[in-house]
């Protein structure tokens, strides 16, 4: 569970209610205000870690709101939220001590993100502050005592630098070693100007540059990669500046988890809107009696709509299990599932399914075969989705062989079919959520394109792994490997 107290500012009631029920979900503990008067109260009230604050309010605005909170001492690290994006408005919360700037609208994990970096760097201050007032040394007097403070910093997955007063560099960990391209030895006591400058950090010069702030934050991005980059200065008891911390923080995953998680959810919408489209379609000739009175005319319309809510039924169950497929139940751990009973089961109903088609399904497990360390339901799960798909996407009078042998420590599962097969350029994309391939073989087929992505997660739970090889128009071999 997430550790933090936030504030969150904003007039708009859904607004503050959306972010609160994602942060209390991570475990924050959440307080809200509707105006810049009751976020003062909240804050004379207690202090809080993160404040949320947006930009225009009933009674004032964020970046009033901000100086006045600065005024009574506020220390909590700022995110300004607004539909009001613009250049002239981030330069001037920038300029205000807010410590980022994040566009409406924006997805759960950019605020979750967000949110957890601001609380990342408020502890990495309020740690430093506490170094400084236990020691009062000067912060290259600290980085010299290597033993206890080069150790922490160097644990740090973060990218670190320590720079005294004239600039020059006293510690760097070996993440910031690495992306300077540099040892220890070339680093120590050369101007970061100097280390810095013409290559891709070259930005950070003009924070370093800047009169000394006692916090500048900016994204950098570096090749392929996106950091947050922050830069913490350190003061004397008289506020005279004694150096400073630059950390970049690697946010590239958080981004690409945002940019994902909004592509699914557009496809779902889409997966829904159309179903219910049809759905409303159907019951509005019915109700409108378009046909006339007699009910035997609308029995077809009426059998498609259930056929299509059967449909979103199955869809939203399959959504379900893709949420749950990532972390095991609380309680329920894998263990050792014996193989030939649960797949028993499997085909007994893929063969009532394929018997119209004249599609056969075969079994041949290695005598001795051992156990698969995996939960039953997932199991079960796993072989239904293969075998399914091994059937649905065979020929007429086709054949589906499940093999099931031992491979060094491995239990190996492969779903053999004689099927349409899978374009090569497909193959990479078949765990994609709600992906299926579209041919003139496939246009008739249901589906959702969530059971393979529901299968690749379950194996990974489980410590295994999956391959697929294919062959248009000859068939497919999905390969399931378990600890046995």
């Amino acid at each position: 569970m997430a550790d933090g107290s936030i504030l969150i500012v904003d007039d708009e009631y859904g607004v503050r209610s959306g972010i609160r029920t994602i942060l209390e979900m991570e475990g924050y503990e959440v307080s809200e205000a509707g105006d810049g008067a009751g976020a003062l109260a909240a804050l004379d009230e207690r202090d809080y870690d993160v404040a949320l604050l947006d930009y225009r309010l009933p009674d004032t605005d964020g970046l009033s709101l901000l100086r006045t909170m600065k005024e009574r001492g506020c220390d909590a690290m700022v995110c300004m939220i607004t539909a009001y994006a613009n250049i002239d408005t981030a330069i001037a919360a920038t300029r205000q001590g807010v410590d980022f700037f994040l566009p409406k609208p924006f997805s759960p994990d950019d605020l979750e993100g967000v949110v957890a970096t601001l609380l990342r760097h408020k502890r990495a201050r309020t740690e430093a502050e506490r170094l400084r007032a236990e020691h009062e040394a000067s912060l290259l007097a600290l980085a010299e005592e290597k033993t206890q403070t080069h150790s922490l910093v160097s644990s740090l997955r973060d990218a670190v630098m320590v720079v005294n007063r004239d600039g020059d560099v006293v510690l760097a960990n070996p993440p910031m070693l690495e992306l300077l391209g540099l040892g220890d030895d070339d680093v120590l006591m050369r101007p970061a100007q100097e280390l810095l400058g013409g290559g891709a950090l070259a930005p950070l010069c003009e924070q370093l540059a800047t009169p000394a702030k006692d916090r500048t934050v900016r994204q950098l991005e570096l090749g392929e990669q996106t950091y947050m980059a922050s830069i913490v200065t350190f003061r004397d008891e008289a506020g005279a500046a004694r150096g400073r911390i630059l950390t970049l923080s690697d946010i590239s995953e958080v981004r690409r988890l945002a940019m994902e998680k909004q592509k699914f959810i557009r496809t779902m919408v889409h997966e829904l809107k159309s179903p219910l489209g049809s759905i409303k379609g159907l019951l509005e000739v019915v109700t409108d009696k378009s046909l006339g009175e007699e009910l035997d005319s609308y029995i077809p319309m009426i059998a498609r709509a259930d056929h299509r809510i059967d449909n979103l039924v199955e869809l939203i169950r399959d959504l379900l299990t893709l949420a749950r497929s990532e972390q095991a139940p609380e309680g329920e751990e894998s263990e050792l599932v014996p193989v030939a009973p649960v797949l028993d089961e499997v085909v007994e109903l893929a063969r009532e399914r394929g018997a119209p088609r004249r599609v056969t399904v075969n079994t041949d497990l290695a005598a001795g075969l051992p156990p698969a360390l995996i939960r039953p339901d997932d199991l079960r799960l796993v072989l239904s989705n293969l075998v399914g798909n091994a059937v649905k996407y065979n020929r007429d009078g086709g054949t589906v062989t499940v093999r099931g042998t031992v491979e060094d420590d491995w239990l190996r599962l492969d779903v053999t079919d004689t099927g349409i097969g899978i374009k090569e350029e497909n193959l990479a994309r078949l765990w994609d959520e709600f992906f299926r391939e579209k041919r003139d073989e496939t246009r008739e087929l249901e589906g959702n394109g969530l059971g393979l992505s529901i299968v690749k997660r379950l194996v990974a739970r489980a410590g295994g792994r999956l391959e697929a090889a294919s062959a248009v128009g000859q068939g497919s071999v999905f390969t399931v490997l378990l600890p046995a």
